[in-house]
């Protein structure tokens, strides 16, 4: 189940890249939508400017063939109407250039921005298929550790069954959940038996976190936090700090009781009375 995980974990990594690379997408598009407003308004000015051109030269009555250009409402074949400018003012030609120079850069704009719309669409369809991957694997895995826990009865009273952490953490959890059972010895930090601190010691020193084998000053060393902040592997005390438990997950902790005489899984409302408060190992 860890290798999966581990498996998993790059398709994680993958969604995030992408997430960012998303949002910047959508950051660009904006910068560009916002560049192109004035371009478009050039381009009105520029074709009113065109028409006058056009207007002038059939009042004159000496540009008849060209008229005929400029009135056909397309811009298409703009370039191929340049050339006919021979005919007109220096002043008329300038503008026109202008007109065209301002069109092919708003062209290179909006061919940025479609770029970047597609890049958007392919991006938005590879996040929806790397989430419905992402949600299966891990409901599976699940599945898979609710079965293996069943079969080796490793439930709480009430039948939960604990869910896998991965990394470091899920280490601290999984040591703890090992001890299930093992009887409660008054002192005693392991291997054959355990009190309540002993437990929370033995289990962060799986990755080299060093705890005093004492609740209250495992409270004065961590980070203190709320409740609805817990995650496996946090510090749950209780008693005016004479009992500690380790936090598992969905609102469940494992402990050394002395009124079980064992280690075991269970609520944290049912672990111990009068609830004192959760903290965090520093920079965990």
């Amino acid at each position: 189940m860890e290798e999966q995980y581990h498996d998993l974990e790059a398709i994680i990594e993958d969604y995030n890249k992408v997430n960012l690379e998303f949002k910047d997408t959508k950051r660009k598009i904006a910068k560009l939508e916002k560049k192109l407003a004035p371009f478009e308004e050039q381009l009105d000015v520029l074709y009113e400017e065109v028409g006058k051109i056009a207007s002038a030269s059939y009042m004159g009555g000496n540009m008849s063939g060209l008229t005929a250009v400029f009135t056909t409402g397309s811009a298409d074949n703009l370039a191929d109407r340049i050339t006919l400018l021979d005919q007109v003012t220096v002043d008329d030609h300038d503008a026109i250039e202008a007109l065209n120079e301002a069109k092919a850069e708003l062209d290179e704009q909006k061919r940025v921005l479609d770029g970047l719309y597609e890049t958007q669409s392919e991006q938005e369809e590879e996040l929806r298929s790397k989430k419905e991957t992402i949600e299966t694997d891990l409901d599976r895995l699940q599945e898979e550790r609710e079965t293996a826990y069943r079969d080796s009865r490793g439930i709480a009273d009430d039948g939960w069954v604990p869910p896998y952490v991965p990394g470091d953490r899920g280490e601290v959890v999984r040591f703890a959940l090992k001890q299930d059972g093992e009887p409660y010895i008054f002192a005693s930090a392991g291997p054959d038996g355990w009190d309540c601190s002993g437990l929370t010691l033995g289990a962060w020193s799986q990755v080299g976190v060093n705890l005093p084998h004492n609740a209250e000053a495992q409270w004065n060393m961590v980070q203190h936090i709320s409740r609805d902040e817990l995650q496996p592997g946090d510090l749950v005390f209780y008693n005016g700090l004479s009992h500690v438990a380790l936090y598992i997950g969905d609102g469940h902790v494992i402990h050394a009781a002395t009124n079980y005489s064992n280690v075991y899984m269970t609520t944290i409302d049912a672990a111990a009375s009068d609830y004192y408060g959760a903290g965090r190992i520093p920079g965990w």
